[in-house]
Formats: C-alpha cells, sequence, structure tokens
C-alpha cells in the first residue's frame, strides 16, 4: 500500500444481500480509482466473500471478531441467514461489538499509511 493512494474501508451489514453488493462495488471502486479496497466483516462473512470474489481480486477482507454466543445469539451466527425476525433485530443491535475492533482496524491502516482511510458504512448501531 503506497503512502499517496487513497484507502476504503467498508463495512456492510451482516446479511448475504448486502455482502455481494458491497464486494461488486468495491471491486467497480477499484477499478475506476485504483485505491486500496478493504472490507471490514466477522470471520464467516469474509470467508463467504472470499469464494465469491474473483481470482486475484484486489480486495482485501479485514477479520472482525464476532462471538455471537457471547450476544445471546447462536453460535456461528454472523448474517441473518435463517434467523427469525426476533434475532434478526438482535443482531442488528449487536453490531455495536464491532466498533472496538473497527476502531482497532482503521488506526492499523493510519499508522501504515500516515492517514486515516476513507470509510464507507451501513452497519446499524456502528458509529466511528
Amino acid at each position: 500500500m503506497g503512502f499517496d493512494q487513497e484507502h476504503i474501508v467498508m463495512l456492510p451489514f451482516l446479511a448475504l444481500g448486502h455482502l455481494i453488493p458491497f464486494l461488486a462495488l468495491a471491486n467497480q471502486i477499484h477499478h475506476r480509482t485504483g485505491f486500496t479496497i478493504t472490507i471490514a466483516t466477522t470471520p464467516l462473512n469474509a470467508q463467504y466473500l472470499r469464494s465469491a470474489a474473483q481470482p486475484n481480486s484486489n480486495i482485501h477482507l479485514a477479520e472482525l471478531p464476532f462471538p455471537s454466543q457471547d450476544y445471546g445469539l447462536p453460535p456461528n451466527t454472523e448474517n441473518t441467514e435463517n434467523l427469525p425476525l426476533n434475532l434478526i433485530i438482535k443482531l442488528g443491535t449487536t453490531t455495536q461489538h464491532l466498533e472496538m475492533p473497527t476502531r482497532r482496524l482503521l488506526s492499523q491502516i493510519t499508522e501504515q499509511q500516515g492517514k486515516p482511510p476513507l470509510g464507507l458504512c451501513n452497519t446499524p448501531n456502528l458509529y466511528i
């Protein structure tokens, strides 16, 4: 990553219907601008995105820890797939627990590049 290159960090909502569009948007932004793009999400969602990414993709994936069972969700619940409505709402409200890992990621990028990254977030309750 060059110091003069812009870096965008994207934080999609934890729903499969948001992940693939964010990956497509990340690819478009990278191809048009050459910016470094990082999508920050939970480990299982990152695994899903890796399987959907184009070979040799220039999109980076950063894994944010999200122990769902610690927040009253079933183990390995990192997106809305197969969740009843009441747990989807709970998942949405627990995204606030991603704030500190996201802040650490942004600090690391800032330290590496000498300037903060740009951001695109559609995760409710996450204010950075």
